[in-house]
């Protein structure tokens, strides 16, 4: 008891501090992502799920929030659960997270999941969103910049958008920055139908050679895939 007790202590104060430099940084225009990746306990996701379907609808009426979903780690990996929250702007998030019942709810993920971690992520506009529907399965890559690395990488990325976007398999591609500019620095996802279309796509040659070079361009990298639940209907 003890022992969660400092688990939620720390918690609640590191989200006062995500709140707290939201606000200071004035960062007002944009779309906000907040990501929150938790495992299950080892035997009690469906306790896990079950206290989900009694703070779901809690967490969706809110205005300031635009969506919220939820995803299991496709290869039951850590982390194995994957929430995003999606605002218009930073000041809808902080509004957000400092509603009461929010807040409550939130200080109380500790009793329910381990290694939690929080990302902040603001909207970046690489890509021509063809499709803004959530897809059943999702890539997520993350990487840092580099030392003195950012501008090139991002001018890289404007050469190979069309090259990226152009298959049939893929639904939608969409990238973010660290909100702190923190690591990772950058989330680049790639949603599909099905991990069918996902693996034809990642096969194609000429996307084969765009991760590779993305990899050798970038360091810290990291990818994880995801499938969508439906815990959320809000999204």
């Amino acid at each position: 008891m003890i022992k969660q007790q400092k688990l939620l202590s720390v918690f609640a104060l590191a989200m006062l501090a995500l709140l707290f430099m939201a606000s200071s940084l004035n960062a007002q225009g944009g779309m906000v992502k907040h990501i929150y990746t938790i495992d299950y306990p080892m035997g009690e996701k469906a306790d896990y799920l079950e206290w989900i379907k009694e703070v779901a609808s809690a967490l969706q009426a809110p205005d300031e929030l635009l969506s919220i979903a939820s995803y299991d780690n496709y290869f039951n990996a850590s982390p194995h659960r994957y929430i995003e929250f999606v605002f218009a702007n930073a000041t809808d998030a902080v509004e957000y997270f400092e509603n009461p019942e929010i807040n409550k709810i939130v200080g109380e993920t500790v009793n329910h999941g381990i290694n939690i971690d929080v990302h902040v992520l603001k909207g970046r506009s690489d890509y021509n969103e063809k499709d803004i529907q959530r897809r059943s399965i999702k890539y997520v890559f993350m990487l840092d910049y580099g030392l003195r690395g950012k501008t090139d990488y991002l001018n890289w990325v404007k050469s190979i958008v069309d090259v990226l976007q152009k298959p049939d398999e893929i639904r939608r591609i969409t990238s973010y920055d660290n909100y702190y500019n923190a690591s990772p620095n950058r989330f680049i996802e790639f949603e599909f139908d099905s991990m069918e279309d996902a693996v034809k796509y990642f096969e194609i040659p000429e996307i084969k050679e765009i991760v590779e070079k993305s990899i050798n361009m970038s360091v810290n990298h990291k990818i994880t895939v995801l499938r969508l639940r439906g815990d959320y209907y809000k999204n």
